[in-house]
């Protein structure tokens, strides 16, 4: 009886030993493929999306969160701008990740991203989180 409950432990953490090695293994794809991803946008940046707005770059975390970097530009008061413009930027965003197919893999990987606003002088202004894993539901339907 002490034999079979020995192995049955031994069993169990082995099995949760491999779980968490798997589980690492795949952190570490994950964040390389991101990083490989933000090494590419940014052989792109910095680009003026229009008067007022600029992507500078895109940074991975070591949490595998993916950053988007934008400065508000000739404007007196960039924290305005964003106020006025978040619901709508928000309502965009949204629609961006339940159909655009080149987001598919943050949705699918559950990548949380984040849109960082900087005024001129590199302030944070604004950071809007979006957590992606809501998306997966709505796509498959």
């Amino acid at each position: 009886m002490k034999k079979s409950k020995i192995i049955k432990l031994t069993l169990a953490l082995v099995a949760s030993l491999l779980f968490v090695q798997c589980t690492g293994n795949s952190d570490k794809r994950l964040h390389k493929e991101l990083v490989r991803m933000a090494v590419e946008l940014n052989q792109s940046t910095p680009v003026a999306l229009n008067q007022h707005i600029r992507f500078d770059s895109v940074g991975v975390t070591k949490d595998n969160v993916f950053q988007y970097f934008y400065t508000i530009t000739n404007i007196d008061d960039p924290h305005k701008l964003i106020v006025l413009h978040k619901e709508e930027m928000l309502k965009e965003v949204d629609k961006l990740y339940t159909t655009d197919r080149s987001l598919q893999f943050f949705v699918n990987n559950s990548v949380t991203m984040e849109y960082i606003y900087r005024d001129t002088e590199q302030n944070v202004i604004d950071i809007i989180t979006i957590e992606t894993e809501k998306y997966k539901k709505k796509i498959q339907q």
